[in-house]
């Protein structure tokens, strides 16, 4: 019975699909674009996708800075959690500029530390947060797309080709 059972097992134990997806990531961060199986794709393009979405929201403290001193209460509730929104609104609100920048950096750095759980190098999180995450800023997901590359040689395995997508 498959009652509860969440996830792609791809055949692997429970550390070796875990290393798998991370290596799987890393590809493609680093070369954004990975030649894999079909299945395997699909297993890590849910997760790439979770990745890149936290590092557009929360990455970017002097993005976070600027909506709270706007006061967009709407956008930051839908970007970040409830009390960290309401955290950067008060401190706008008070004028602190200090503890705003404060504020923002904090949340910036815990999201950079949720990331560093999948990627833990640091040259590529800075790659993730600083040049990929940027260009979805617009974007509202779906930043991956699967070419269909047909199927290998030796097994017959389907294979494709998971990229990130290109710049509006």
């Amino acid at each position: 019975m498959g009652h509860r059972v969440f996830g792609r097992h791809l055949g692997r134990s429970h550390g070796h699909r875990k290393m798998l997806w991370r290596v799987l990531i890393r590809q493609l961060i680093e070369h954004e674009s990975v030649k894999t199986t079909e299945a395997k794709a699909k297993a890590i393009r849910s997760q790439a996708e979770k990745l890149i979405t936290l590092a557009r929201n929360r990455g970017d403290a002097d993005r976070l800075i600027e909506l709270a001193k706007e006061g967009d209460q709407e956008q930051l509730k839908k970007l970040l959690t409830d009390a960290q929104a309401n955290r950067l609104l008060r401190a706008a609100e008070g004028d602190d500029k200090e503890e705003l920048g404060r504020e923002a950096h904090a949340i910036a750095a815990h999201a950079q530390r949720l990331a560093a759980r999948a990627v833990p190098d640091r040259r590529l999180l800075q790659k993730l947060f600083h040049d990929i995450a940027p260009r979805y800023v617009e974007r509202p997901g779906g930043y991956t797309r699967i070419v269909r590359l047909g199927p290998r040689k030796g097994d017959a395995a389907p294979m494709v080709m998971l990229q990130l997508l290109e710049e509006e």
